[in-house]
């Protein structure tokens, strides 16, 4: 018997081709996802602004970068192998009829608990890849980014009918995984970018210096619905084209950036064109705007920042009667980094105003030797086996 679809399917072969956390900036990863005030024009996806922020040296950045977070994926994998062995061995039992090891109701009933604890559990993944080129400049940086993302959700509901149909089995001796109607729910959506970025430094009288950004984004949406029960369940089924919606339209994303002595602040406002995508069933989920804002202090070689959404996030938040894949969430984010030669520890602590999302701490390692080719590495943990990693390769021109 296969039940894993509903959470490796669903949530993990995904992954690969496309997070309640926007973007994949590994070098943020480290320090909670922060850096729309502390980072430098590497970092731009996270605020086009900061492609004025730049060293003299500096000519050219190219990433290529990938991240993955999976929520309870532990006890949820475990249920579902211990549901499976629990249904295989009760059939073995029936149609074997042996009468010295006759089926009893002791294996009908652990059979039927495996299913109710399945009902319970749950897997919640994101994942995503990203390219960009970025060239910095005080009058006019810009940029060129890709990047997919996709969250996704598994979810399982016991039948009422398989407890009788499974108490049925020790009177009649026939039993057939087939006739399970308990059933499961493989949901994601993805979001794919192509972006153009562009910012320059300006100067009023009121203000001082500072730098404004802005991304322009062609946008692709897709839903991923693909329900089914065991009996009908068939992996071959899950990049049909009858599971799959997609659309596509155009986005854009403004930030602000400004430094004060040791100290510097960011504002970003993402998506400011509300998109929705559709699935099979006609069920909507919308990407929404936005907004973030971070103050940072650099002293030395150490960088601290915080950085705080300031409206509640609810973009593909289930609507009514869909099956769930995110749910609101504000976050707030601490984040430390230690420059060495050529080395760079960074630490961080995010957590969910809405308590809907576990708090993530954050550990990454960088390295970047003579500042020309960069590896930073990332490990994320939270409550339930929420785990997550990001990988990151940068070259400077």
């Amino acid at each position: 018997m296969k039940t894993k679809w509903i959470w490796v399917g669903g949530a993990m072969m995904l992954a690969p081709v496309a997070m309640a956390n926007v973007g994949i900036d590994a070098k943020s990863a480290g320090a909670a996802n922060s850096g729309i005030a502390s980072g430098d024009f590497t970092r731009a996806t996270l605020n086009p602004a900061l492609l004025t922020r730049f060293n003299d040296a500096d000519d050219v950045y190219v990433r290529l970068g990938a991240r993955a977070l999976v929520n309870e994926y532990k006890d949820a994998l475990d249920q579902v192998d211990d549901t499976q062995d629990a249904i295989d061995a009760f059939e073995d039992k029936i149609n074997a009829m042996d009468p010295n090891n006759l089926p009893t109701q002791e294996d009908a009933d652990a059979v039927i608990a495996e299913l109710k604890a399945l009902d319970s559990t749950y897997l919640e993944g994101s994942a995503g890849v990203d390219f960009g080129v970025f060239v910095p400049s005080k009058r006019f940086g810009f940029g060129f980014a890709a990047s997919t993302y996709v969250v996704a959700n598994g979810d399982f509901d016991f039948a009422e009918s398989d407890e009788a149909l499974i108490n049925e089995a020790l009177k009649t001796g026939r039993f057939d995984e087939n006739d399970l109607t308990s059933s499961g729910v493989a949901n994601a959506v993805g979001v794919t970018e192509f972006s153009v970025l562009m910012a320059t430094e300006l100067k009023l009288e009121s203000v001082g210096e500072f730098s404004i950004g802005t991304s322009l984004k062609y946008q692709r949406l897709d839903s991923y619905l693909y329900r089914a029960t065991i009996a009908n369940y068939d992996d071959g089924d899950y990049f049909d084209d009858e599971y799959m919606t997609d659309d596509s339209a155009f986005n854009v994303d403004i930030g602000l950036h400004k430094q004060v002595g040791d100290w510097s602040y960011g504002v970003v406002a993402r998506d400011l064109i509300s998109q929705s995508i559709t699935n099979i069933e006609g069920q909507s989920f919308d990407l929404e705007p936005t907004v973030s804002a971070a103050v940072a202090w650099h002293y030395t070689d150490l960088t601290t920042s915080v950085e705080v959404d300031l409206v509640k996030n609810e973009s593909f938040v289930a609507q009514e009667g869909a099956p769930v894949l995110l749910l609101p969430r504000q976050f707030a984010k601490l984040g430390l980094e230690y420059q060495a030669t050529h080395a760079q520890i960074r630490l961080g602590y995010q957590h969910d105003f809405k308590d809907n999302y576990s708090s993530l701490v954050t550990l990454g390692l960088g390295v970047s030797p003579w500042d020309a080719f960069s590896l930073d590495l990332v490990g994320q943990l939270g409550e339930d086996d929420e785990i997550g990693a990001a990988l990151q390769l940068g070259i400077k021109i």
